[in-house]
């Protein structure tokens, strides 16, 4: 596995060892493609996750989304996929091993208005991926696939893993 690249603290964006910013595109996953790749195995997650690990991308998240995807993790509906310690420590062992967690995400600027989710519950999202210049928000939520012609006017790409295909659909 290559060594992970450092974050530069003032910007939270992740730079190389030279100190420029690397060049892997920045990508945002929900937390249900999150256990789809981390505790379900979902093949459709395997390319885009392939991509991640073998640090083609960088998976940029928030504490707050990793806490909301480790909640999930445990509830029992999941216990067939065994003890909900075990599950907590799948995913959380996913997030240290493969996401940059950064600070809340950075407040729109003024001539940039803010897409709004239907769901407030995924407005972070949506948020992260747009102060951070991501270029792909994987996710089947339906709030936030509505917004993908909107978001793609700011370089963002929202689309379902199974929409996704390596090299380049999407950074």
């Amino acid at each position: 596995m290559a060594p992970r690249a450092q974050t530069n603290l003032a910007t939270d964006q992740p730079f190389d060892g030279d100190g420029f910013p690397e060049r892997r595109p920045l990508w945002v996953l929900d937390t249900n493609v999150v256990l789809d790749w981390l505790l379900f195995q979902d093949a459709a997650m395997l390319a885009p996750s392939r991509r991640l690990m073998r640090g083609g991308a960088w998976w940029i998240a928030t504490a707050a989304m990793q806490e909301e995807a480790l909640e999930v993790a445990t509830r029992n509906v999941f216990a067939r996929l065994g003890a909900a310690l075990d599950r907590r420590e799948r995913v959380a062992s996913g997030f240290t091993r493969h996401a940059t967690l950064l600070a809340d995400p950075l407040p729109c600027l003024a001539d940039t208005p803010a897409l709004r989710c239907a769901d407030p519950d995924d407005q972070g999202f949506i948020d992260l991926a747009l102060s951070r210049s991501a270029r792909l928000l994987l996710t089947r939520d339906k709030a936030l696939l509505a917004l993908a012609a909107a978001a793609r006017t700011r370089g963002l790409h929202i689309l379902q893993p199974q929409d996704w295909a390596m090299p380049d659909a999407a950074g």
